[in-house]
């Protein structure tokens, strides 16, 4: 039982130890922190606590004298050789702290390093004393420019980094297309670079930060690009074919097909801007179409070259008076509205080289084709011929056998109005037309490219009138000529005086004529038309002389006139026992003369 005592007593007294040491560690640990927070006050009131750095130089338990000291060797100096590095978009700018007059702030350095951990409360400043002696007190660098060699910088790199925004600008010229291209502006927060080389991170050499804020100008890639595309696109030299012909436009004639408008861009329509960029007052973008008006201008002018018309056949007379058939040929016309619709769409997609259209066309048959005219052939014979006279004139010639040689063969198609001048033709020298008389206002005119033109459409006039067809226009000259019939001459004078007559029969009509150096004759052939045709006996009344103080006409000899008058003469045509056209052809000439007769010339005795 004692044995148990003892041991139960040696226990005991284990027990009482170790809670002796549990309670006077800490107590020991607590009264060094507290002997410590009373005593450095007292120790380090003029020194810095032991374990303080400063921008990684060591400065503990020095004075303030040996902190700046030590400040100025390990820190001071080097700094100033440091380099400072901007860069941006490519461009790198290097200097110094010491070209830019920036160095450390010594005196708040020092004063922070000596007051760390000697204020606050007392679990605060024992704190402080364990960071400073593991290491962990660290006095935060701050730096300061000195003059205005920061601030200069800074001005040069603004210099270098800023830039106007340009807008971009899509215009038409006499030369074609004119672009501009727009421009980013750029602009450095000065600001904010100076902030940044005054923020030193470390003491070695160092980049700094260059905030550049974009400025957007008033047309910016987003509304300029996809236009610049479309508007590029249509000037792409064009090539449009139809089978073996082609015709090639330049982009300087395609540009006048291009409408360009510059149009305020709604909220939808374009990329938001970046939230720290400076937007413009109005965004705007460029709308690029098409002149519909002047795309179908342009469509038509080139079918016009590009059709092949279709060729209606014609009939021939050889000089033994028999008539053949000369073959006519299917032609091939554009068809303009798909053509249209077509470059529409193809002229607004981009293209490489040039752009090479196949214009949709279709095959266009003849009104009188071969078959037609060889079947027609037995059946058609001279129905008709009038033949008229002038007076010798090389010119005079030139023009009537030049002017009905061009309705030689002609066809006119049941049912077909002929026009003398939409078949005639241009009247030019190129042609072989010359200078002669003709009657213009009453009154002769010798400087007229064409003139004795109306005894081609007089001739013509009588040949076809005494069939019965239906006469739709004709025009009696100013004054009466004696070589054609009274009343039945047919004038004609572009523009306005033409003489047109109808096809109002079944069967096809043709012209033929023949000339010799003082006549011209027609023959119209065709089927017979039964009809019977009288023209009743000139009706003249209304004559007048003269007047004395009219002047001489220079195509009349001096004594020679003939009088003004009103002639009316009537047709009447009867088919199946019915008047089937009953025309009154008035003619209302005026007087002319050569002037007064020349007096006899009395010979000298």
């Amino acid at each position: 039982m004692a044995v148990a005592t003892r041991e139960g007593e040696r226990g005991e007294r284990r027990s009482r130890g170790l809670s002796l040491k549990f309670v006077v560690l800490p107590l020991t640990v607590i009264a060094a922190a507290v002997a410590i927070v009373f005593a450095a006050p007292l120790i380090y009131a003029e020194r810095a606590l032991p374990g303080v750095t400063i921008a990684g130089v060591h400065v503990g338990s020095l004075d303030g004298g040996a902190i700046e000291e030590r400040l100025d060797s390990e820190l001071t100096q080097p700094w100033s050789a440091r380099a400072v590095i901007a860069t941006y978009d490519g461009q790198t700018w290097r200097t110094t702290n010491g070209d830019l007059a920036v160095s450390p702030d010594v005196d708040t350095a020092v004063g922070a390093a000596l007051a760390y951990g000697k204020d606050g409360t007392p679990l605060e400043r024992a704190s402080a004393w364990i960071d400073a002696i593991r290491g962990q007190a660290q006095i935060p660098l701050t730096l300061r420019a000195q003059g205005t060699a920061l601030d200069g910088w800074v001005a040069s790199l603004a210099t270098a980094i800023d830039r106007r925004a340009v807008s971009g600008e899509i215009a038409l010229s006499a030369k074609g297309l004119t672009l501009t291209e727009p421009v980013l502006g750029r602009e450095l927060d000065r600001a904010s670079a100076t902030a940044s080389v005054l923020a030193a991170p470390t003491l070695d050499d160092r980049e700094i930060d260059l905030h550049v804020r974009s400025i957007y100008p008033a047309v910016d890639e987003s509304g300029y690009r996809d236009a610049v595309t479309r508007a590029t696109a249509v000037i792409t030299p064009l090539e449009v074919t139809v089978e073996d012909r082609r015709i090639a436009e330049d982009p300087v004639a395609l540009t006048t097909l291009l409408s360009i408008d510059r149009v305020a861009a709604r909220a939808d329509e374009l990329p938001a801007l970046p939230v720290d960029a400076s937007a413009p007052a109005t965004r705007y973008r460029y709308v690029v179409s098409l002149k519909q008006d002047l795309l179908k201008d342009w469509v038509t002018a080139v079918a016009a070259k590009l059709d092949r018309p279709a060729v209606s056949a014609k009939f021939t007379v050889n000089p033994d008076g028999v008539a053949s058939v000369i073959a006519g040929a299917t032609g091939i016309r554009v068809t303009q509205d798909k053509l249209i619709a077509q470059l529409s769409t193809d002229l607004l997609r981009p293209a490489v080289g040039t752009r090479n259209v196949a214009a949709p066309a279709a095959v266009e048959t003849p009104p009188f084709s071969t078959e037609q005219a060889n079947s027609w052939l037995p059946k058609i014979s001279r129905t008709s011929e009038f033949t008229t006279y002038y007076p010798p004139s090389a010119a005079r010639h030139a023009n009537i056998s030049t002017g009905s040689s061009q309705f030689d063969g002609v066809v006119i198609l049941p049912g077909q109005t002929f026009s003398f001048w939409e078949l005639l033709g241009p009247v030019t020298v190129e042609r072989g037309y010359a200078f002669a008389g003709a009657i213009i206002n009453n009154r002769s005119d010798e400087n007229v490219i064409g003139g004795g033109l109306c005894q081609v459409s007089t001739t013509m006039f009588n040949a076809i009138a005494k069939l019965g067809y239906e006469i739709v226009e004709r025009h009696a000259h100013g004054y009466y000529i004696d070589r054609y019939p009274i009343g039945l001459d047919a004038a004609v004078f572009e523009p306005g005086v033409d003489f047109k007559w109808k096809n109002d029969t079944d069967a096809p009509v043709f012209l033929w004529s023949w000339n010799d150096a003082t006549s011209v004759s027609f023959d119209v052939w065709s089927v017979p038309t039964g009809r019977t045709v009288s023209f009743s006996a000139a009706v003249q009344s209304r004559f007048v002389d003269v007047p004395a103080d009219q002047p001489a006409d220079p195509a009349f000899i001096p004594g020679s006139k003939v009088m003004g008058r009103d002639v009316l003469r009537t047709r009447t045509v009867i088919a199946d026992g019915k008047v089937l056209h009953q025309d009154t052809f008035f003619s209302r000439y005026v007087p002319v003369w050569g002037g007064p007769a020349l007096a006899p010339v009395t010979p000298a005795p």
